[in-house]
């Protein structure tokens, strides 16, 4: 049987909260001046670039909408055309032309060795869930993207 405790202890006195970031009080703003400076912020001049990685599926017929408004950097004439040359499976090479006989050509993805890297990135991706080609087909037509070959 333990031993009934004949001295008793006094009430520890608070501290503070040692888990708790404090922040120091010169550095605190008013609510209208976080917004004040949110809104400085967001003027939409600025863009970082940098976010912007990564492959996305985007509507040709959009893409030929904002081409259509671009101008052409040697006659600066509105209504650049985008025209498709040439396709290896979900990688597409693509140029833009003027009337003026301007022209410049880009690849939808890039080439890693010649090849496309998007197509690459598609085997791999069926060959981790443990499909086969047929899937793939499938999962490019529910899509409506092109097929590869």
């Amino acid at each position: 049987m333990p031993k009934a405790r004949s001295k008793k202890f006094k009430k520890r006195s608070f501290h503070g909260n040692r888990h708790r970031n404090s922040v120091p009080k010169n550095n605190v703003f008013t609510a209208s001046a976080t917004k004040l400076n949110t809104l400085e912020s967001s003027d939409g001049l600025e863009y970082d670039f940098q976010e912007l990685k990564g492959n996305r599926i985007i509507d040709i017929q959009t893409l030929l909408g904002v081409f259509s408004i671009l101008s052409c950097p040697k006659c600066f004439a509105t209504g650049l055309k985008l025209t498709e040359d040439s396709k290896e499976g979900l990688c597409s090479n693509f140029a833009i032309v003027c009337k003026c006989g301007f022209m410049a050509g880009f690849t939808s993805t890039p080439k890693e060795n010649k090849k496309c890297s998007l197509n690459t990135l598609l085997v791999f991706g069926l060959r981790l869930m443990g499909r086969g080609f047929s899937a793939g087909m499938k999962l490019l037509c529910t899509l409506n993207l092109p097929y590869v070959c």
